[in-house]
């Protein structure tokens, strides 16, 4: 991680990257079922508290300190319940042992898509087949490669600036975030800056910040393979959040379990 990083100023990355539609409910769901969560790269606990607010005992793992003390402090907010169901450890999802498994893995919002290397991915997938009970599931939230939007992104030096949103925050106050994508398309990845600028109501900038991230895209039949690689087996792939079935460019969502 540099110090550009995207994670590593969580107040500016809760602004704007508030999940897929559906996520939350989707995974809460899940937890209720299971009763014990380990969710790998939990971040700020976007999805982390509401799942332990189901009722469900969550362990989540984080590699960034700043993304785990942000959560740490939200969860200082909740009921005294809440809290005991709640354990956060910093780690990294490519090399972790916790010493016991596990009826329900999840891996939320494309956090799995950070891993640019196979070899990154296969280590991953292999810690979380060794967390997982006998019947436990391993559930992943990709998103689907969009070949339109792709295509429209191939340039290696692409600079197309677009606006990914704005927020209020008080006293007239805004934060406004554009970015800008460069893709590679041999390593099917790309990279994204988001520069943050806060304005005052009169409109004048207060402060401006640039962040950084990478991300992999994998077709369907690629994370199959990479499944059938590391031991596990798909029990089904959704295309969407309410079980929808699984369309080109939309979500992906995987439930795997052990071989």
């Amino acid at each position: 991680m540099t110090e550009n990083d995207i994670y590593a100023a969580p107040e500016l990355y809760d602004l704007l990257s508030t999940g897929v539609p559906g996520d939350v409910e989707y995974f809460s769901k899940l937890a209720k079922q299971h009763k014990r969560v380990l969710e790998l790269a939990c971040g700020t606990g976007r999805i982390t508290l509401p799942m332990a607010q189901a009722g469900a005992k969550v362990t989540g793992i984080e590699l960034r300190e700043s993304m785990l003390d942000a959560a740490a402090r939200k969860l200082e907010s909740e009921t005294p319940a809440v809290q005991k169901r709640v354990d956060l450890y910093q780690g990294d999802m490519r090399s972790f042992d916790l010493g016991k498994t596990y009826p329900l893995v999840v891996i939320p919002f494309r956090a799995f898509q950070h891993l640019i290397d196979v070899k990154d991915q296969r280590a991953c997938l292999e810690c979380c087949r060794d967390h997982l009970t006998r019947q436990g599931r391993l559930v992943i939230n990709l998103f689907d490669p969009n070949l339109r939007i792709l295509a429209a992104n191939l340039e290696v030096n692409a600079t197309a600036v677009r606006k990914v949103g704005e927020v209020d925050v008080g006293d007239g106050e805004r934060v406004v975030a554009y970015s800008t994508r460069t893709s590679c398309p041999e390593e099917q990845r790309f990279e994204e800056e988001w520069i943050y600028e806060r304005f005052a109501a009169d409109g004048r900038s207060l402060w401006r910040q640039a962040r950084k991230f990478s991300l992999r895209w994998f077709g369907r039949y690629e994370m199959e393979h990479l499944f059938e690689l590391c031991g596990l087996e798909v029990e089904k792939l959704e295309g969407g959040f309410k079980g929808q079935p699984y369309q080109h460019g939309g979500e992906q969502i995987w439930t795997v379990k052990k071989a």
